[in-house]
């Protein structure tokens, strides 16, 4: 095909393209519509409302749950103001006790629950054991056991403050630990001591998992839920009749370790990432809950939840530590190799604080703001400092790509410093007062082109001068302006980069790399090899960037990836962990803090969240797995009135109206990615996803999704959620700490609330402005 015809082709695919994000937003062939006005025919359908995107509303007749009695065998071990301990007799069992509501936890269902289920014998042991583990054989094969299956013997009991410490021998593979069990307040601490854990036979640990299966619940038998932290947060209701489902959620805290796990090795669909090491249990919704918090080895764990009908006919949950990996050697270049394991395990503590819950604060709302208090006390977050009038809009503008050229690479030019001026000029005089401006591809070879060398500024775009400009003219008028940056990734050896010597290594000692093409026309386009920087060089280059920004003036720092991605690296004589690597980007931050005056970063793990003055891009959805029953908004519940976050962009969401609606529910604010020229210009290079970025198209609907937004939310900025309410399908009822209620009505039908008519898709403020 010749590069005419390809042109030909790309454009009128774009073109398609624009023209039905164009029907969504605009409805009609006007130029500019209300984003809540609607076609008079609409049918409403609640069927539309009850998929797992949405929030289900709480059944109002739900009974009280049961207290059951402390049983025979059990005896108390420590308590505090909140919570009593029990345990039985060798400890492979516990129970806590909620003492403001008398309910009691179990570590496993009770006898007569069990005796209903004809489980097979290593199920049967696995439920009533105190932990599970999976291990390596001396084939190399993963392999699941318990305390009775693996020949368990409790070898001690130890009174400690605030509870027992038991050392458990695993006789059949000679594996030895010691649990410590604990109350603090109201909070029951388990912990896995790293030094006692001994391995002197033929298994070599892979995963444990302690209590995996407190608060489990047989089908439906007790009302409620589990919440898991995927992207925004969901939860697993807890169901008699459902579908039948062949995976359960095991999801790695902090997202993949590519190092270690190939993304092959995931769901064939993209996934949400795991930002926060927490989950939780329901049982009675606001009467008994609690949350799990995985507080030491939670750069190595996952997070497990199993509906009922996997396995056997429980609803379970737990935290699982790795203490090793599996991985693929390969011996040859033609992908020979074989399966093995690490060899040394992970060397740390490893421990998981459930802090318990009763009445209003039992449910994920009470989790979210349990969680939010700790994260306070822990000196992660700390709460916003009142003083905007209106909320911010965050305007993404990408200055330049590189395309395939003749002799090497081009620079594609799509938006210069003096052009993005004009921009925020424009938004300005259409009465925008509060602007967050990000500049992508600012830097040498544009925003896919030389890192990590960024220098010198394109003259293309203005040069050192026009960017020197554009931060002065800005910061004059009052709009930060965020310069993006990319700590993770490095193109080729630019800037004295050597993946061989600065890159990540898998743990089969492989340069960790990425292969890209141009998509749509790789036959013209050539082929980009992309690594991934050790974080400790990251750390390094960071600092050597922020002297230059001081140097030019630079006032904000946007990070991409390095808040996203973090991944171990194997070079054989310096090694680093997970953990270490998370340190490093903590280094990181700190670094350019003390040369900025702001640093954003693009969804951040929460290990970065006390260095985030502004969030990009926070999630708000969840991967919506077929095993989840409702999405929630538990980050948004445990940052709004201490984080300033944004929604990912608008211009490209395929369901404008219905994303606003979520964005103003979520109290997030409005994202747009532009550019000066035409999203034509970028089909030949690695941006050419952006198919609808020309600003000209977009002013109208900016200024309009804007004003819509900025009504409610200005309302609520410093405020903190306290309460969600589901008033009926597709109906929303957030409650603000300072009084102030929104009301998001999704249905394709006006609905009285408190007084008021809410048309249909379409939300009302009670007692703001």
């Amino acid at each position: 095909m010749s590069k005419a015809s390809k042109t030909i082709v790309y454009l009128c695919f774009v073109s398609l393209l624009f023209f039905g994000i164009g029907q969504w937003v605009l409805g009609d062939e006007k130029k500019t519509v209300e984003p809540f006005a609607h076609p008079s025919r609409a049918v409403d359908q609640s069927i539309q409302y009850k998929i797992n995107s949405y929030t289900s509303p709480e059944q109002k007749t739900a009974a009280q749950v049961a207290a059951k009695p402390i049983p025979p065998g059990y005896e108390r071990k420590a308590e505090s103001a909140g919570l009593a301990l029990y345990a039985s007799n060798d400890i492979q069992g516990i129970l806590i006790q909620n003492k403001r509501s008398g309910y009691v936890w179990s570590s496993s269902p009770d006898e007569k629950t069990l005796e209903k289920d004809q489980l097979n014998t290593d199920w049967g042991s696995a439920l009533r054991s105190p932990f599970l583990v999976e291990f390596f054989d001396e084939s190399a094969m993963l392999r699941r056991g318990s305390y009775k299956s693996l020949g368990g013997k409790t070898a001690e009991i130890k009174q400690i403050q605030g509870g027992i410490a038991v050392t458990y021998n695993l006789e059949t593979i000679g594996v030895t630990f010691t649990m410590e069990v604990r109350i603090e307040d109201d909070s029951l601490v388990v912990r896995f001591p790293d030094e006692s854990i001994v391995e002197k036979g033929t298994g070599k640990l892979a995963f444990i998992q302690p209590f995996p299966f407190l608060g489990a619940v047989r089908k439906n038998e007790i009302p409620g839920y589990i919440f898991i932290p995927d992207g925004t947060g969901a939860l697993i209701r807890f169901q008699n009749m459902h579908s039948q489902y062949d995976q359960a959620f095991d999801g790695r805290v902090y997202g993949m370790d590519e190092a270690v796990e190939s993304p092959e090795d995931s769901f064939t669909r993209e996934e949400e990432r795991i930002s926060i090491p927490v989950f939780g249990m329901v049982h009675g919704v606001k009467q008994n809950g609690f949350l799990g918090i995985i507080e030491d080895g939670k750069y190595n764990s996952r997070i497990t939840a199993y509906p009922s009908g996997l396995n056997t006919e429980y609803y379970w949950a737990s935290p699982k530590f790795m203490l090793r990996n599996a991985y693929f050697q390969p011996t040859s270049k033609n992908m020979g190799g074989f399966n093995t394991f690490q060899k040394d395990r992970n060397k740390e503590d490893l421990q998981v604080r459930y802090v318990f819950m009763n009445a209003l604060d039992a449910d994920y709302v009470g989790m979210a703001k349990t969680y939010r208090n700790y994260l306070e006390g822990q000196g992660v977050l700390s709460k916003k400092i009142e003083g905007q009038v209106n909320i911010p809009l965050r305007v993404e503008v990408l200055g330049a790509d590189k395309e395939p050229g003749l002799l090497g690479t081009d620079l594609v030019k799509m938006t210069s410093f003096k052009e993005a001026e004009g921009i925020i000029d424009t938004l300005l005089k259409d009465g925008i007062p509060n602007i967050t401006t990000v500049f992508r591809g600012w830097g040498s070879g544009g925003v896919n082109g030389n890192n990590p060398d960024k220098f010198p500024v394109p003259d293309l775009l203005g040069g050192a001068k026009g960017l020197k400009e554009l931060q002065k003219n800005l910061n004059d008028k009052g709009v930060p302006l965020f310069l993006h940056n990319d700590y993770v990734n490095a193109h080729g050896s630019n800037g004295n980069f050597s993946s061989k010597t600065d890159g990540i290594r898998t743990i089969g000692n492989q340069v960790l790399r990425n292969f890209y093409r141009v998509w749509f026309d790789t036959e013209s386009s050539g082929d980009m090899d992309v690594y991934f920087m050790n974080p400790k060089v990251a750390a390094g280059i960071a600092a050597d960037d922020a002297e230059r920004f001081e140097e030019m003036g630079i006032e904000a720092v946007a990070v991409d990836k390095a808040g996203w991605l973090l991944f171990s690296d194997w070079r054989p004589k310096n090694k680093m962990s997970r953990g270490k690597s998370a340190g490093e980007y903590e280094k990181l931050s700190q670094t350019l803090k003390s040369k900025v005056a702001k640093v954003g970063f693009y969804q951040p793990f929460e290990y970065l969240w006390k260095y985030s003055d502004q969030m990009f891009d926070l999630p708000v959805y969840s991967s919506q797995y077929m095993f989840s029953t409702d999405t929630v908004p538990f980050l948004q519940i445990v940052l709004h009135g201490y984080r300033e976050y944004f929604a990912p962009h608008f211009n490209y969401n395929a369901s404008p109206r219905e994303y606003l609606l979520r964005m103003v529910e979520y109290g997030a604010y409005p994202s747009y990615y532009v550019t000066h020229d035409s999203s034509w210009k970028l089909k030949n290079t690695l941006s050419s996803h952006l198919f609808t970025s020309y600003f000209p198209d977009w002013r109208s609907d900016i200024k309009v999704t804007y004003d819509r937004m900025n009504t409610a939310l200005k309302q609520v900025q410093d405020a903190t959620i306290e309460q969600r309410n589901l008033l009926d399908w597709g109906v929303v009822e957030t409650v603000y700490s300072n009084g102030v209620k929104i009301i998001v009505n999704y249905r394709t039908e006006s609905i009285q609330q408190e007084g008021k008519m809410i048309p249909q898709m379409d939300f009302a403020v009670i007692g703001g402005e």
